[in-house]
């Protein structure tokens, strides 16, 4: 009985691993994960109107600042990386970040003033580059314990 159940279970995991599985690269799409270098996670965000998801990745200076520190806006770098939500395949009702929409970046300027720029996508439509940084700037970061 048991070389029945082995020969049973090896066969499943021979022919469950032919089984082809359709990538996102074969449909056309191509997953792309950012890599923030030396920031750090700060927050994620959901919008489910527009079907999308971000994550706010910052300096030391940037976190503290989005804390509630007052100092001034000297070396603060933020990016705020924009996905199309995509349906998770693996776990029903779960999703995913797909497509790239947009990287913003937030910056302190010479004269101190916050930098607003987009490295890649474009500023949503209807907003202005003060609207954006403010939202962005509006974001309140994640509390991990320590």
């Amino acid at each position: 009985m048991k070389k029945i159940l082995s020969v049973l279970f090896l066969s499943s995991l021979i022919f469950g691993s032919c089984s082809k599985n359709i990538s996102d690269k074969e449909n056309g799409k191509i997953r792309f994960m950012f890599e923030p270098g030396e920031l750090k996670f700060i927050s994620s965000s959901f919008n489910t109107d527009r079907q999308t998801m971000s994550a706010l990745y910052g300096n030391k200076e940037a976190l503290s600042l989005l804390e509630g520190a007052r100092h001034s806006h000297d070396r603060v770098s933020l990016k705020l990386v924009t996905y199309k939500m995509l349906e998770d395949p693996q776990y029903f009702g779960s999703k995913v970040n797909g497509e790239l929409l947009r990287v913003e970046t937030v910056k302190a300027g010479g004269d101190g003033k916050l930098d607003y720029t987009t490295e890649y996508g474009e500023i949503p439509s209807g907003e202005s580059r003060e609207q954006r940084i403010a939202d962005i700037m509006d974001t309140d970061p994640v509390n991990f314990p320590q």
